[in-house]
């Protein structure tokens, strides 16, 4: 609610909102940039003698008087503050002009970009884990090309991605091969077991292809390596 203004004085709108009107300062009241306008026919000038005068208008140290006089005895001075001051009004006060809240309003901007890149790594890492699924499979280096990998490692690698794409896997009947460090076929191979029964197991050579002489057997199968005899 705006205060009664009383009547007799020119009316204008109070600095800063302009929400509410006020009287205007008569000549030879104190002024500055941010109070009230002087009254029609009078300017906001420097004192005579300021050494700073647009630093005096900034804090409410001028004075409403005629501009005719002021720029009699300031020649220079009225010209060039003349065209600061009308400069510097342009701009509607709505708040404390103090270069201090600068400060907090860009940190406040540095703070949400930060949380706003930390949320955009957040729902990145989620997509990621969401694509990839709920069971984490080995990860094998892409570092060298298929090419190198022996039989076993390949056909390991084909079970690994089939099992990301499944609905569903049942482990008894998931056969995984056994391989060596170099990617090729273990001497033995075996299914998995179920229950207490034991997998059957069987015989191959570095290639997968079962040895001949060997029948499957109930894991008690004893493989020899003509290479490596402790290959199994």
């Amino acid at each position: 609610m705006c205060p009664p203004v009383t009547g007799g004085c020119e009316l204008v709108k109070e600095p800063g909102c302009g929400c509410c009107l006020t009287c205007a300062l008569s000549e030879g009241q104190q002024c500055g940039v941010y109070t009230q306008p002087c009254t029609q026919g009078l300017r906001c000038l420097p004192r005579n003698g300021e050494e700073k005068p647009l630093h005096a208008l900034l804090h409410g140290r001028g004075i409403c008087r005629h501009e005719k006089g002021y720029k009699e005895h300031h020649p220079v001075l009225a010209e060039r503050e003349s065209r600061e001051h009308e400069e510097a009004p342009t701009v509607e006060i709505t708040e404390d002009p103090l270069p201090a809240k600068v400060l907090p309003r860009a940190k406040d901007r540095f703070l949400d970009r930060k949380a706003e890149a930390l949320r955009k790594d957040k729902r990145r890492k989620l997509e990621k884990s969401r694509a990839v699924g709920p069971v984490n499979y080995p990860h094998y280096s892409n570092d060298k090309n298929e090419a190198e990998y022996g039989p076993c490692r390949r056909q390991m690698e084909s079970i690994l991605q089939d099992m990301k794409v499944t609905s569903r896997i049942v482990p008894q009947t998931l056969y995984l091969p056994n391989c060596d460090r170099k990617g090729f076929y273990k001497r033995k191979q075996c299914k998995p077991s179920r229950g207490r029964k034991r997998g059957i197991c069987w015989c191959v050579d570095k290639y997968g292809l079962k040895l001949p002489g060997t029948d499957y057997n109930g894991g008690d199968i004893q493989c020899q390596d003509l290479e490596n005899p402790n290959n199994e």
